[in-house]
């Protein structure tokens, strides 16, 4: 598989989307689907600490194959980790805000994630798409 020439794309990945692609074993998918596209992941400390928080959910360590420790390290591996700064976005679902503030302080073309709320949101500052559009983007 050849590279797609052109300039890296930027998107942000919700945890509600990382924790789907891991309960539908889709690690291998999204790592190629990553290098082929010249997609840059960016994740923060906020996402990653509520990553971590999910992942230890019982109902959610139940349906993944490899302890909570695998998947943070993979998503560390596949992204770049910034410090985003506060932009004051009032989202939808105020615990969600961090991840605008993450997608605007990395430039971001799109925020990925399943929750309908933010993939509502007509004012949202950066685009929100869910994770069968990103699948069909390229």
């Amino acid at each position: 598989m050849a590279a797609v020439k052109g300039k890296i794309r930027r998107f942000v990945i919700d945890v509600n989307t990382y924790v789907t692609i891991f309960i539908n074993q889709e690690t291998e998918w999204l790592l190629q689907y990553i290098a082929k596209n010249r997609i840059e992941i960016f994740i923060d400390s906020h996402l990653l600490n509520e990553l971590a928080r999910v992942l230890e959910y019982p109902k959610i360590k139940r349906l993944l194959p490899l302890g909570p420790a695998l998947y943070l390290n993979f998503v560390r591996i596949i992204s770049t980790e910034v410090v985003a700064s506060p932009f004051g976005v009032s989202s939808p679902d105020p615990m969600d805000d961090y991840l605008f503030d993450l997608a605007l302080s990395t430039h971001a073309k799109l925020l990925v994630t399943g929750d309908k709320a933010l993939l509502e949101w007509t004012n949202a500052p950066v685009e929100t798409i869910s994770l069968p559009s990103f699948k069909k983007m390229f």
